[in-house]
């Protein structure tokens, strides 16, 4: 009976808290202006595990082409107000997590050459979700 009661609770520990200790300790970084971000998406692991810790950032991005299939290798520029950058990636995977602080933005994304240009509000204590879909081209 201890067996049992030990492999369940090894098992609840696995599903439930690992993959958002993973993720929280080997995806978060800190962009050089001092940024709290996350991206990855890959494996549906890794989308659980970033799922679980989304509301810990102030701007939620997912990126996609066409019926909603995720793309990898995309560009994105963030600025503020002023339109001063305040946030630059290369090679951002289909989820990009970002903390910024409250305020009005622009992002501007680019996709294999095409790109798409977003202004939004982040609002202290909210959590908001962008979807930028690229079409997909023949």
């Amino acid at each position: 009976m201890k067996k049992i009661i030990l492999l369940i609770t090894y098992v609840f520990l696995f599903i439930n808290i690992l993959p958002s200790t993973l993720a929280a300790q080997g995806i978060v970084s800190i962009s050089a202006s001092g940024i709290k971000f996350l991206t990855g998406g890959i494996g549906i692991e890794e989308v659980q595990a970033m799922r679980a810790i989304a509301s810990q950032f102030s701007l939620n991005l997912i990126f996609s082409e066409g019926e909603g299939g995720r793309i990898t290798g995309l560009n994105a520029v963030i600025f503020n107000e002023q339109g001063e950058s305040v946030f630059n990636i290369k090679g951002a995977y289909p989820l990009l997590y970002v903390d910024l602080p409250s305020g009005k933005y622009r992002i501007i994304a680019n996709y294999n050459g095409a790109k798409q240009g977003y202004v939004f509000d982040l609002v202290t204590g909210e959590n908001k979700k962008l979807i930028l879909n690229w079409k997909e081209t023949e």
